[in-house]
């Protein structure tokens, strides 16, 4: 589940010209995190000064400040310093009408509400004005704000993005942590006791900065690979809020193993810029591994060609005979990745003296497989390899323009994945380079976790398809009803089903209610003789989607068929036998579907004949895999042509001599190209007497 980014601006309003508020003399800002459960419990408190007046110079009576929360921050609460108590600005009952309600009574007491430009990062802006007897006095601003933090080698963090002010103070940052091992504070390291503890640090906050902590990992015996923190909240007594954080837990590197085979995608849709990328990320990993390790590939589109009689050791002369068949001739119709996996599989049986104990299989794709390509169906077309240790990279590569592989090819890879173990990643034409060491390293870390789901009272939720090594994802949920019994997180390693149930952390709804998607942030509202504030969310105009999206006129498929199909599908006719009477008047209507998808044909099915002539109907089918169709690129949405053929010994409204011009050469060059293909497979024990 990805969490809106929330970023909080403070500012004030001004009469004449409206600069950002600089910091009271000497201050600095106190910033206290308490990482909780699955969040970041966040608490800032600074003062402003008010904003010099453009007329006298001396102070005009308002603050005005921008402020950032860290990406996947969400305001909690903000409160401001009146007398000797503190104020809560809540939520403004005025709606759309609170920047009109805090413009009139600003005027009201003499002055003008400030209009300057937002700060890129800003997502608030925070207004004040005190009353006349105390209008120079700065303001003492304290707000709270939750974060989710990220992940990253192993380590969780929370990154602070630079203040937007011209002049922003330094900040006094204490970290509170339990059961984690060491803490770092804008890159200052502090090592903690077992149960945790408190790290202080200064900071300045002209620049990012981030904090960071290693949690705490059980012992090796005890150790799972998924490692999950929870908090809850009522909401009502029908709802409650969960948030999650669930980190997998890398494994010790192990040595890549002595072969691996790969499983490279032929098929038209993939391309010739995906051809070249698909050459470039083979030859990367065979690099990337020790000299001595041993390789193989197996091409595949409709059917699986073999590159090497035996696996051999990486040379260069190796590598360039891999290099010399991704070539464009090469490109055929059809995808069919089951049939692939199933010749892996054999092939590992039958030589597994050569790939055991362990090896990888590397499967590299454009991601197009049809819609009938399951997680589940793909491991039982892989099969059992008794004696083998195997783990599986599923690479999809895409070019750099093109969009994102389809949802059911990223689940159906990952299910795979999940069930084998191993990686499975998307990789874009300019990523290759950078991508394959740390998705090797993964591999030998252990792969990925697959389908990460929360489960509450045995009631499962979908959270991830696939969860990295060393890598978190958090997220809030809203159950129905009051706070269940029983959460735990759970996932799939190595085809395993791996739970945990930690305890939950109790925390105030106020916390987690920002983060539930219908909880839009509105505007916020104080107005009391002595104090009037107003906080703003802040929006930005959106970047229009520039991505071109792909399309293809009808009829230029209409042509496609009539001129590339059309000439086949008759020489399948006028290529029969006239050995009976009811050969020679053969006549029928066949009703014949074409899948075609990213520039190939996926499949051709025959829905209706009345021909009833299978081979004719093999014919028919065969041939249209023998047709390029043009490649809509950025749309990989399946495109079904359907053809309603009528056959029939002669056309009687047609003279039997007419010319048939171009397409009657066409055709006669099909059934000649077609007579040499049936000569050719015919054994000699069938040739005729003479």
């Amino acid at each position: 589940m990805k969490i809106a980014a929330f970023a909080l601006t403070v500012l004030a309003l001004l009469s004449g010209e409206a600069t950002a508020a600089p910091a009271a003399p000497g201050e600095t800002e106190k910033i206290t995190i308490d990482a909780r459960g699955p969040l970041a419990l966040v608490e800032v408190t600074r003062t402003v000064a008010p904003l010099p007046s453009e007329t006298t110079g001396g102070p005009g009576g308002e603050a005005l400040v921008d402020l950032a929360l860290p990406d996947g921050g969400a305001l909690v609460a903000l409160e401001v310093r009146d007398g000797g108590r503190w104020r809560a600005v809540e939520p403004a009952s005025e709606g759309t009408r609170a920047a009109e309600v805090y413009r009139g009574e600003s005027a009201a007491r003499g002055v003008t509400a400030a209009n300057e430009p937002y700060d890129e990062d800003a997502t608030h802006r925070l207004r004040l004005v005190r009353g006349a007897a105390h209008r120079s006095e700065p303001f003492t601003v304290r707000y709270r704000f939750a974060v989710l933090p990220t992940a990253a080698h192993g380590r969780l963090l929370v990154r602070f993005p630079a203040a937007p002010e011209r002049l922003p103070p330094a900040a006094d940052v204490t970290l509170k942590l339990r059961a984690a091992a060491d803490a770092e504070i804008a890159g200052v390291r502090t090592d903690l006791a077992p149960s945790g503890g408190t790290a202080v640090g200064h900071v300045s906050t002209r620049g990012g900065w981030q904090v960071a902590w290693t949690p705490r990992d059980r012992p090796a015996r005890d150790a799972a690979p998924l490692e999950a923190r929870l908090a809850m909240a009522p909401l009502s007594p029908a709802e409650t809020a969960v948030a999650f954080l669930a980190r997998h837990r890398a494994g010790e590197p192990i040595e890549p193993p002595g072969s691996v085979l790969f499983l490279v995608d032929r098929s038209r849709s993939v391309g010739l810029p995906g051809l070249s990328v698909e050459r470039d990320l083979v030859r990367a990993v065979i690099e990337a591994l020790p000299p001595s390790t041993r390789f193989d590939a197996l091409f595949f589109a409709r059917a699986t060609k073999r590159l090497f009689p035996m696996s051999r050791p990486a040379t260069r002369e190796a590598i360039e005979s891999f290099e010399n068949e991704m070539v464009p001739d090469r490109l055929q119709n059809g995808t069919d990745l089951p049939a692939a996996l199933r010749d892996a599989g054999a092939l590992l049986r039958r030589e597994a003296t050569t790939f055991a104990p362990r090896a990888w299989l590397v499967l590299v794709t454009d991601g197009a497989l049809g819609d009938d390509a399951t997680g589940a169906a793909l491991d039982r077309a892989l099969g059992s390899l008794p004696g083998l240790d195997l783990a599986l990279a599923a690479l999809t590569i895409r070019p750099v323009d093109d969009e994102p592989a389809g949802a059911r090819a990223r689940e159906a890879l990952s299910a795979l994945v999940a069930a084998r173990g191993g990686v499975a990643r998307e990789l874009r034409a300019n990523e290759v380079g950078d991508a394959v060491p740390a998705l090797l390293e993964d591999l030998r870390r252990g792969g990925d976790l697959g389908a990460v789901r929360l489960v509450s009272d045995g009631k499962e939720r979908q959270l991830s398809e696939r969860l990295p090594p060393g890598d978190a994802i958090g997220g809030v949920v809203v159950l129905k009803g009051r706070p269940p019994r029983k959460v735990e997180l759970a996932a799939t390693a190595r085809g395993q089903r791996v739970a945990v149930a930690p305890p939950a952390v109790h925390l105030e709804p106020e916390w987690l209610h920002p983060f539930i998607a219908d909880a839009h942030p509105g505007p916020r509202l104080l107005n009391v003789p002595s104090l009037l504030v107003l906080v703003e969310p802040v929006l930005h105009a959106r970047v229009a989607d520039d991505t071109v999206r792909g399309s293809m006129d009808r009829m230029m498929i209409r042509n496609v068929l009539s001129l590339a199909y059309m000439p086949r599908a008759r020489a399948c006719y006028l290529n029969r036998t006239a050995a009976t009477a009811a050969l020679r008047d053969l006549t029928g209507k066949v009703r014949l579907a074409i899948d075609l998808g990213r520039g190939e044909v996926e499949r051709a099915t025959i829905e209706s004949s009345t021909l009833d002539n299978p081979d004719i109907e093999r014919c028919l089918t065969e041939s249209a895999f023998e047709i390029e169709v043009p490649r809509a690129m950025r749309s990989d949405a399946p495109v079904t042509a359907v053809l309603n053929m009528n056959f029939r010994p002669r056309t009687p409204d047609k003279k039997a001599d007419v010319d048939l011009g171009a397409v009657g050469d066409q055709i006669d060059l099909v059934i000649e190209e077609m007579e040499r293909r049936e000569a050719a497979r015919a054994p000699s024990s069938t040739a005729p007497l003479r």
